[in-house]
């Protein structure tokens, strides 16, 4: 890996954007970017305190530090390698693998945390932020863990021996939604904040109405294959189109198949959910690369989302009810 842009470009970033206005003198518009979780992030807050998405980029440097598996430090690093043990964990920590627990269910396990083994082995071994950072997990891991053997007492927890989990988008989805948890809770009247194509809004929208977001082609980021209002709400989109390597003569990408342990191939090259939360939305985004577009599309007439997939042939599918816009 280089640091060329090609690299340091996150798989869906751009993919979405807030396509947003704000006239001079309505409630004041705060804004900044940063380089995290190996990725980059946007944040946008309407009203509120002018220092909050600072204090937001504090809170998302500080999940960095809880959950990156690029770190040994971290506290998914220290659970990770050493299994069997109780390791004492932050709040954050025991509610991400809630998240966790919770998809794996929903998703009748097309969404995995415990396959951080078969991602390694299918190339995503560095950070491609800073290529000089790599996982590092027991050579007793297995490919794939057993996430419902996890004890969790109070704040300890323990990994069974062979189990070890990656934070992935989840990880970028729930700090989304932590963070704009801060921003609605400092007096924020609105807030947006993507972690690499992860996204949450709640409130009021710069326009003071709905955030108006476009979900751009990734074959072509001058296309848009969606333009969507949403409130209240979390926006993921995953594709397959980034993050790609070569292992043995083999193209590979990041988004793997539990049960092949491969890398997914299916019939979807990109998908986008909407759903209450952004991590919720990152989970069920894996059903279209594990199932193909049509299981996806049951799922989110099963369980009240909406979802949309690009699929192999170009062609734009969404569930019944998909809250596009022509504005």
């Amino acid at each position: 890996m280089n640091d060329s842009p090609s690299v340091l470009a996150d798989p869906v970033l751009g993919s979405i954007h807030a396509a947003m206005t704000s006239a001079e003198g309505e409630t004041p518009v705060y804004e900044r970017s940063l380089a995290i979780m190996g990725t980059k992030a946007q944040i946008t807050t309407v009203g509120g305190p002018a220092d909050l998405p600072d204090r937001i980029a504090s809170l998302l440097e500080k999940l960095n530090g809880l959950w990156s598996r690029f770190r040994d430090d971290s506290e998914l690093s220290r659970l990770n390698n050493s299994p069997g043990h109780a390791t004492s964990v932050s709040p954050e920590t025991l509610r991400m693998l809630t998240e966790m627990a919770w998809g794996h269910s929903r998703t009748k396990g097309a969404y995995d945390p415990t396959i951080l083994p078969a991602l390694l082995a299918e190339g995503y071994t560095s950070s491609l932020v800073t290529p000089g950072l790599e996982t590092h997990v027991p050579p007793t891991s297995l490919p794939k863990g057993n996430l419902s053997a996890i004890e969790i007492r109070e704040s300890f927890v323990s990994l069974p021996k062979g189990t070890t989990l990656d934070s992935g988008g989840v990880g970028k989805g729930l700090a989304a939604d932590m963070a704009v948890e801060l921003a609605m809770a400092a007096g924020a009247l609105g807030a947006l904040v993507e972690v690499g194509g992860d996204l949450r809004v709640e409130g009021l929208s710069p326009r003071a109405d709905m955030w108006r977001l476009a979900i751009e082609n990734p074959y072509d980021r001058s296309q848009r294959l969606s333009v969507v209002e949403l409130r209240n709400q979390g926006l993921a989109t995953s594709t397959v189109t980034k993050r790609r390597f070569e292992v043995k003569g083999r193209e590979t990408h990041h988004i793997i198949d539990p049960t092949t342990l491969r890398s997914a191939d299916s019939d979807t090259v990109q998908a986008s959910v909407i759903a209450p939360t952004a991590a919720q939305a990152e989970m069920w985004t894996k059903v279209a690369f594990v199932h193909g577009s049509q299981r996806l599309l049951a799922f989110a007439r099963q369980n009240g989302f909406h979802a949309g997939c690009l699929l192999q042939t170009g062609e734009w599918v969404t569930s019944a009810g998909w809250p596009g816009t022509n504005a």
